[in-house]
């Protein structure tokens, strides 16, 4: 049973513009933060160093 309507992101490197992966997030959790304000940082096998991503929303979302 769901509990919520969560969105997948793709996750790409702002240098190299590569696609790191994929996340799914709610689009505000129960705290108030939405996925705007979601940072991490995550590793960019082309620029060969951990870097700050950018979000991108994609079509298909469940």
């Amino acid at each position: 049973m769901p509990r919520g309507k969560r969105t997948v992101f793709a996750v790409f490197c702002p240098e190299s513009k590569n696609r790191i992966g994929t996340v799914r997030l709610h689009k505000q959790n129960s705290k108030g933060v939405g996925w705007k304000e979601f940072k991490v940082e995550k590793y960019c096998p082309m620029c060969r160093k951990r870097v700050a991503v950018k979000l991108k929303e994609e079509r298909h979302s469940d």
